[in-house]
């Protein structure tokens, strides 16, 4: 009895590390046609992308994103439309075409020969695929493509959560700064509105310095610029000083959560470095804002906290 339960589970220890092995090489060859796929296509060899395909009526494309849809029905509809884009992409170093090998995030499941893949695929904003893949003479080839645009919901996403702090506003209670310098906001005043090419805020202040002298400094405009190309919202403000002297400051503009926004500006003579950064939240109806400001070399100076209350 000992020996034979001894043989089952050797028996049992063997098969299910045959199935392991032969999972894990699937995968693998999973990952290698997807990156294939990636790679011919950007190196303009339609022939090599092709091959990664199967070429039957059910194989088919999705693109879908805020401002885009595209469906292509049959492996004839699939090869005619990428044939021709694949001509006219311009030439692109290995650089460029590495972002999009830089595949995260497989999620595979694999029954037989069929096989469903999602990942994650791009540099900042990358977006997520998914794939079926079907077992063709012990090959995998893909049978389906689905591609969510995420650059476009994330801008999206941005434009609407600025829409919700239009309007002009007010300085609610007292502003902090940890650690103080002596100084004192004493009012502040905002003004956001949308403008043709985006958005628009107008700051104004009344200060007192450490010394005791109050004064108002010289206006400040942002400007928050949607590009539809990159999906992203770019920043630029400029302010001038009690000299006169303008100054321009850029950067971009993020955002995580549901009506709250980042803005992040970078100094202008090291554009790796963030010189200050403050996000926007919606809290019991009142503007709440939260800046940062960092050194040259990214350490924290001194943080800014201020409420305001909508007027209009």
């Amino acid at each position: 009895m000992l020996i034979r339960a001894g043989m089952i589970f050797t028996a049992c220890f063997t098969l299910s590390a045959t199935q392991m092995f032969a999972q894990n090489s699937d995968e693998a060859a999973i990952k290698k046609v997807l990156n294939e796929e990636t790679s011919n296509y950007f190196h303009k060899n339609y022939d090599g992308w092709a091959d990664t395909w199967v070429h039957d009526t059910a194989a088919s494309v999705l693109r879908a994103g805020t401002g885009n849809y595209e469906q292509l029905l049959g492996w004839n509809a699939i090869s005619a439309e990428y044939k021709n884009d694949i001509k006219g992409l311009r030439s692109r170093t290995d650089a460029e075409i590495a972002p999009f090998l830089n595949k995260t995030d497989y999620n595979i499941y694999i029954n037989g020969n069929v096989a469903t893949v999602s990942f994650k695929e791009g540099g900042n904003t990358p977006n997520t695929e998914m794939r079926t893949l079907v077992k063709q003479n012990g090959a995998w080839k893909i049978l389906n493509f689905t591609l969510i645009n995420n650059g476009t919901y994330a801008m999206n996403n941005i434009i609407g959560n600025m829409r919700s702090f239009l309007g002009k506003w007010v300085m609610d209670g007292k502003a902090t700064m940890e650690p103080s310098n002596g100084g004192e906001l004493n009012s502040a005043e905002f003004v956001l509105k949308e403008t043709p090419i985006g958005f628009e805020q107008l700051s104004n202040f009344m200060v007192t310095t450490n010394k005791g002298q109050s004064f108002a400094p010289p206006a400040d405009y942002e400007y928050f610029i949607p590009d539809y190309n990159t999906n992203t919202v770019s920043y630029m403000s400029v302010r001038k000083n009690r000299f006169g002297e303008t100054f321009t400051n850029t950067g971009k503009i993020t955002s995580e959560g549901i009506n709250s926004f980042t803005v992040t500006v970078m100094y202008p003579y090291k554009p790796t470095a963030i010189q200050n950064e403050y996000t926007v939240s919606l809290v019991n109806g009142k503007w709440h804002q939260v800046a940062k400001n960092y050194d040259i070399n990214g350490a924290l100076t001194s943080t800014n906290t201020i409420d305001l209350r909508r007027l209009q």
